[in-house]
């Protein structure tokens, strides 16, 4: 009985394996792409901004603190 329900299951696995056709990968719309284009860079130039930005900051508030 065990040999006999291992190879149903793997009969139905290997039929369903066969079964399937690969479908062409689809094509990503080009609003998508610019947009997440426009999205990954921002977040690098928003970043780096931010970093410069704060550059000096906390050696100003060290200079504050001391008296």
């Amino acid at each position: 009985m065990k040999r006999l329900l291992a190879g149903l299951i793997a009969t139905s696995l290997l039929a369903s394996a066969q079964a399937q056709t690969p479908e062409p990968p689809l094509d990503p719309h080009p609003i998508a792409t610019i947009l997440f284009v426009v999205l990954f860079v921002g977040f690098f130039v928003v970043f780096g901004w931010m970093v410069w930005r704060n550059r000096g900051k906390d050696k100003k508030e060290e200079k504050k603190a001391k008296p």
